[in-house]
């Protein structure tokens, strides 16, 4: 018990010890306008060590705001060195230890003039915002506050009635700022003494007109394609964009063309003016306006529709050589698109409609000329010239030929072959060198021979005019030695020169004349056979064998044999075992030990159609049958035109095939041996294979031992009598031993 009453007394004894403070502010000095204020914060009661802190209008006071403080253990003295009414305010001195905190206040308030607080500075703000206006001061007493516009070039004091808005005695709220509200403001302090404070700003209402950063530009597209316009504008909203082409105004409804589209932006309003499809009516000159209470402003946007480019101008060939030509042309006369480059097409006539194919060159712009190489000599070439821009390709110019010089042919003639005509003659025959050899137009043809193995001695030419419808030539070399072997060659030439020539192949001429080519002709035909009559023109060259040779139409191979030649002048042969109504091709050679003659000429005919095919078309007459069983006169009566009308038919047709078989005959006698030239050239002539050798010819050339007779007749004559059309030019009883050109249709001209 006695321990808890110590314990008691113990801890009231340490609680009266634990003490707060408890100050009070007192002045040394009062204040005075001019002169020094002591103001002292004492402590009354509190355990030390204390701790001070001054305040005025809850802001903390150091010894460099014109203020000293000084402190000591229980005490702080605070002084103001000059006192003025800036000082005035509520002073607090914060005294604290580690039981706790005391905080008294004094009011030190002295007369005298205001002094500023805070003064308005000058304002800028947008249009419809809202702005607070403040001019503050200290004094005692308390300062008044008048506010005034500079207004007709004098200060205007604005009462309560024309403050926008009044919130305290030093602010007032400017609310949705119009530009009626732009201009220079002040604001008056005074509190009645000493001189008043006034301090001036300016209020700047701060819009932006309707304006675009870009006054100019160019829009190019491309025709038949999307077209967008686009005009943004910046300035204070409301704001307007209008559109017009070529000072029309465009709508926003109204033009199918055009669609305009309005969307407002951060800063302002943008528009856009498109079209779906442009053509060159879009092309010109637009202008958007944009237009708002501050203000308007214009754009101008040139609009060039870029279709492709016009043909080029003045194409034209500056010069050609063999293998290449100069070309030049001036460019499109109208294009508001520049120029990108050109496209030189050019191809090969190789006939009739007929070309190869195209090639091309591109050529970059400026440039307006061309080197077209790789061309080949003598040829006929058609060139035109295309432009290019960022559209495309443009319109061809005109189409002009132009035709590479020659140079001497590359090729020489092909299928060069030698035959023996007889003892002094050697046909020749040749075709002309590939179309891509001649390096222009082949205007004839140089045939050499000289005697074979005679190397001292050149060759001798002959030449052969060229025919531009031949395929195949032939040449007679006349005046030459019995029995003797010749060396021939030939070469093409054309206006440049003469080009290589032919490796030389040997013929040798014969011994003795071949036999002239015998004649023949059908007198008559039955259902299986032809009558022929046949025989040999008079000459002094024996005629060993005689061959016919025959064929259907149609077959390829040709039938042959012996026919008997007893040297009469008049001879008849039945061809048997043939078929009924078949159209037959017949020709007679003759041959002896120096060869076969010329061929006669070929003869068409035909057979008569057999009885079993007459017995089908025209039966036994039965009346009966026509009229039936039964019939009363009235019927022969009735029937009787049916009776002669199908008696008339029979007798037609019997008429027509005797006419039939009459033509064939005289078609026989006197057809053209012109189908015998083609199969001939054709190589589908038969060959002789008794004697192993081709079909000869007569003697068609003045031998220097004598001189024959020409009056007979070839396989290719229109008639029995008259000259062969291939040796017209041969001269006929004379001595000059020229050499002949023959017809390319002769029947010579078969493959060996």
């Amino acid at each position: 018990m006695i321990i808890q009453l110590l314990t008691f007394l113990v801890l009231i004894s340490a609680s009266n010890c634990q003490k707060s403070p408890k100050a009070q502010l007192s002045f040394l000095l009062k204040p005075k306008i001019g002169g020094k204020t002591t103001v002292a914060c004492m402590v009354d009661d509190g355990e030390p060590p204390f701790e001070f802190n001054w305040f005025k209008d809850n802001r903390g006071i150091t010894n460099n705001d014109g203020f000293r403080i000084n402190k000591l253990p229980d005490s702080s003295i605070l002084t103001i060195e000059q006192m003025s009414s800036s000082h005035n305010g509520k002073y607090t001195c914060n005294v604290k230890n580690m039981y706790g905190s005391d905080t008294p206040a004094i009011e030190i308030a002295v007369e005298g003039p205001p002094s500023w607080k805070f003064k308005q500075q000058d304002v800028k703000s947008k249009p419809n915002e809202n702005v607070i206006l403040k001019c503050s001061a200290t004094g005692h007493p308390k300062p008044k506050i008048i506010w005034k516009k500079f207004e007709n070039l004098k200060w205007v004091t604005l009462d309560d009635d024309k403050l926008i808005g009044k919130i305290s005695d030093d602010e007032i709220r400017v609310s949705n700022l119009h530009k009626k509200h732009e201009g220079k403001f002040g604001c008056e302090v005074s509190n009645g003494f000493g001189p008043n404070l006034w301090n001036e700003f300016n209020i700047d209402i701060i819009v932006f007109p309707a304006k675009f950063k870009e006054k100019k530009t160019y829009v190019s597209t491309k025709r038949d394609t999307s077209l967008e316009l686009e005009c943004s504008a910046e300035g204070d909203k409301p704001l307007t964009i209008k559109w017009s082409k070529d000072s029309v105004l465009l709508n926003k409804s109204g033009y199918q063309r055009y669609t305009i589209t309005d969307s407002p932006t951060t800063d302002g309003l943008k528009s856009v003016l498109t079209v779906r499809s442009a053509d060159l009516v879009d092309d010109g000159s637009y202008l958007c306006v944009a237009e708002n209470e501050f203000g308007k402003d214009e754009r101008n946007i040139r609009v060039t529709i870029i279709e492709a480019p016009p043909a080029p101008q003045n194409v034209m060939i500056r010069q050609t050589w063999s293998r290449s030509a100069s070309l030049n042309w001036a460019a499109p006369s109208s294009n508001v698109s520049p120029v990108l480059g050109y496209i030189v097409r050019y191809w090969k006539i190789i006939g009739l409609g007929a070309n190869e194919r195209l090639r091309e060159i591109n050529v970059s712009s400026p440039m307006n000329s061309v080197l077209i190489n790789s061309l080949e000599p003598g040829c006929l070439y058609e060139a035109e010239i295309i432009a290019i821009n960022e559209v495309g390709a443009g319109q061809p110019s005109r189409t002009i030929k132009f035709e590479t010089g020659e140079e001497e042919p590359t090729g020489a003639p092909i299928d060069l072959q030698a035959i023996a005509r007889g003892p002094t003659t050697i046909r020749v025959s040749w075709k002309p060198p590939t179309r891509d050899k001649w390096n222009g137009k082949i205007l004839g043809y140089y045939v050499g021979f000289r005697r074979t193995g005679d190397f001292k001695t050149p060759n001798s030419y002959k030449t052969v005019d060229a025919a531009s419808h031949n395929n195949t030539y032939e040449y007679l070399l006349t005046s030459l030695v019995k029995g003797t072997a010749y060396s021939i060659t030939a070469k093409a030439y054309n206006s440049a020169g003469s080009g290589p020539e032919y490796q030389e192949i040997i013929a040798e001429t014969l011994l003795g004349n071949v036999p002239p080519a015998p004649r023949f002709k059908v007198l008559s035909a039955a259902s299986d056979s032809l009558n022929l009559r046949y025989n040999v023109v008079p000459d002094s060259t024996p005629v060993q064998l005689l061959q016919l040779h025959f064929k259907e139409v149609g077959e390829f191979d040709w039938k042959e044999f012996a026919l008997t030649y007893e040297g009469k002048d008049t001879n008849e042969y039945t061809l048997s075992s043939l078929n009924p109504s078949t159209v037959y091709k017949l020709y007679l050679t003759a041959s002896n030990e120096h060869g076969v003659s010329d061929p006669s000429q070929i003869i068409t005919a035909k057979t008569a159609r057999s009885l079993n095919d007459l017995s089908s078309i025209s039966g036994p007459f039965d009346s009966t049958s026509l009229l039936g069983p039964g019939s009363s006169s009235f019927g022969d009566m009735v029937y009787f035109p049916a009776i002669t009308i199908s008696i008339a038919s029979i007798i037609i047709v019997i008429v027509i095939a005797f006419v039939f078989v009459k033509k064939a005959r005289l078609d026989a006698s006197t057809k053209s041996n012109f189908e015998f030239c083609q199969a001939s050239q054709t190589g589908i002539l038969a060959h002789n294979r008794a004697t192993g050798t081709t079909f000869g010819t007569v003697q068609r050339f003045i031998d220097h031992d004598k001189t024959m007779s020409l009056v007979a007749t070839g396989p290719c004559d229109d008639g029995l009598n008259t000259l062969p059309t291939p040796y017209s030019k041969i001269p006929i009883g004379t001595e000059k031993r020229n050499s002949t050109l023959a017809d390319t249709r002769h029947f010579y001209d078969y493959p060996q």
